[in-house]
C-alpha cells in the first residue's frame, strides 16, 4: 500500500466514528486553543503596556531616594532639585513629583466616594508625559506659582464623577476629602486615559486621576518634600550619561553619595515586558500539559482501534502487507487525529483570544510563534502516541489475526 493510499484509509476510518475521534481529539483542542488565548492575551497585554511607556516617553528618567541606604532629612527631594537638574546639559524638560493616595472624591451621587491618587505637577510634566488634552487646559505655571486650587483629570475619573466626560465638565469642581476636611477644586482640563485596559478591568476599584499644582498638592498633605523627578533628555542616547550627572548633581547639593537613584524608562519597559514573557510561557506550559493529555487519549483509542480491527490487519497481511505497512497507516491515523485536533484548536484559541480580549478591554495578538509551536508539538505527540499502537497492530500474527472474533 502506497503512502496516499495509507492517508485515504486512515481518513476513512477516522470519518468512520466521528464521535469518538472528535471526544480523542478533545484534549488536543483543549491544549492548543489554551496555549493560543494565553499567548495571544499576553501579548496583546505587553503591546498595550509598551504603548503606555511609549506614551511616557522613550527618553525620560525618573529620580527617587534610593530604597537600601539610610535617608536623612537633608537627602530629601525637593522642588528646588527639579529646578537644578533642568538647569542641567541635555535636560529638556524637568518636573517635581508629589504623590497623594488615599483622599476620597465625592462622586456624581454625594454619598458615593472613591478613593484617588493625586499627583503634584508643574507645566512641565505634561510634555513629559505626552499627554493627550480632550478639554480645557493643562497645569500652568501661574498654577503653580499661585498655589491654584486648580486640577487637570482624565475622561474615565470624568465619568466616574459627573457622569460625563464632555467639554461641559471644564469649570465644575470636584471635593476631595482628607482628615483635614473636604476642600473643592475647579476641574480646568481633561486629559485621555493612558491606563484604559486597567481603569476597565478594575471598575469602580480603580482609583480617581487626579493632577494638581504641585504646590497646591504639598499644601493640601502639608509637606515640604516631593516624591520623585521626572526628567526628558534632548538625546534618548546619551540618558545613561545625563543619569550619572544628575546622581552627581544631587549628591553634591545635598552633600552626599549614593542616595539618588536615576530609572530609565526604557529600561523598565524591557524588565515588564521581559516578565510578562516568563509568565506567559510559564501560564502556556501548564495550560500545554492537556496535550500530553491529550495524546495519552489518542493512544488509548489507537489501542482501542488495533483490538477492533484486528481481524482486518490479518486479512491485510495474508495477502501480503507488511508490518511496516501497517505500522504507517497507524502511525498516519494518529496524525491525522492530531492535526485535525491541534487545527481545531488553533481556530478555537484564535476565537477565545478574541472574546477574551474583548472582555478584558485587550486587543488580543495572535502569536505566530506559539501557533507553529502548538502545530508541531501536536504532531510530534500524534507520532510518539501513535508508535506504541502502530507496532503493536504491525506485530499481530496474521493467522491469530485471522482467528480473533
Amino acid at each position: 500500500m502506497n503512502l496516499f493510499e495509507s492517508v485515504k484509509s486512515a481518513i476513512s476510518n477516522v470519518l468512520s466514528n466521528k464521535m469518538r475521534s472528535l471526544l480523542t481529539m478533545l484534549g488536543i483542542i483543549i491544549g492548543v486553543g489554551s496555549v493560543i488565548i494565553i499567548t495571544s492575551i499576553g501579548e496583546g497585554s505587553t503591546q498595550s503596556i509598551n504603548a503606555q511607556f511609549d506614551s511616557m516617553g522613550t527618553g525620560n528618567l525618573t529620580v527617587t531616594l534610593s530604597s537600601d541606604v539610610q535617608i536623612r532629612d537633608a537627602d530629601q527631594l525637593t522642588v528646588a532639585d527639579a529646578d537644578l537638574i533642568e538647569t542641567l546639559e541635555g535636560v529638556k524638560y524637568s518636573s517635581p513629583v508629589f504623590s497623594v493616595s488615599s483622599m476620597q472624591v465625592k462622586l456624581q451621587n454625594p454619598k458615593e466616594t472613591r478613593t484617588s491618587n493625586i499627583t503634584g505637577i508643574n507645566e512641565q510634566y505634561m510634555n513629559i508625559q505626552s499627554s493627550t488634552l480632550l478639554y480645557g487646559r493643562y497645569i500652568s505655571a501661574n498654577d503653580v506659582d499661585m498655589a491654584s486650587k486648580v486640577v487637570v483629570i482624565d475622561n474615565t475619573s470624568a465619568e466616574a464623577i459627573f457622569g460625563t466626560a464632555e467639554e461641559r465638565v471644564i469649570g465644575s469642581k470636584i471635593s476631595l476629602k482628607s482628615w483635614r476636611g473636604t476642600n473643592k477644586y475647579t476641574v480646568v482640563g481633561i486629559i485621555e486615559d493612558t491606563n484604559k485596559e486597567f481603569s476597565t478591568m478594575y471598575g469602580d476599584n480603580y482609583p480617581i486621576t487626579v493632577l494638581m499644582p504641585i504646590t497646591t498638592a504639598m499644601r493640601l498633605a502639608n509637606r515640604e518634600y516631593i516624591s520623585q523627578i521626572a526628567v526628558t533628555g534632548e538625546d534618548p542616547n546619551t540618558l545613561d550619561s545625563l543619569a550619572a550627572l544628575i546622581k552627581d548633581s544631587l549628591s553634591s547639593a545635598h552633600n552626599n553619595q549614593d542616595k539618588y537613584y536615576v530609572q530609565n524608562i526604557a529600561d523598565f519597559m524591557d524588565q515588564i515586558t521581559s516578565v510578562m514573557g516568563t509568565v506567559t510561557i510559564m501560564i502556556s506550559s501548564i495550560a500545554g500539559i492537556s496535550l500530553l493529555v491529550g495524546g495519552i487519549g489518542v493512544m488509548n483509542i489507537m489501542l482501542v482501534t488495533v483490538t477492533e480491527r484486528t481481524r482486518e490487519i490479518g486479512i491485510r497481511k495474508s495477502i501480503g502487507a507488511k508490518n511496516s505497512d501497517i505500522r504507517i497507516q497507524f502511525i498516519i491515523e494518529a496524525l491525522i487525529i492530531t492535526a485535525m485536533g491541534g487545527f481545531l484548536g488553533i481556530l478555537a484559541g484564535w476565537g477565545g483570544g478574541i472574546a477574551v480580549g474583548k472582555y478584558m478591554d485587550i486587543n488580543a495578538v495572535l502569536n505566530s510563534q506559539a501557533i507553529l509551536i502548538s502545530v508541531l508539538i501536536s504532531a510530534v505527540i500524534g507520532i510518539v502516541f501513535g508508535v506504541y499502537p502502530a507496532n503493536k497492530a504491525a506485530m499481530l500474527d496474521p493467522i491469530e489475526a485471522l482467528r480473533y472474533e
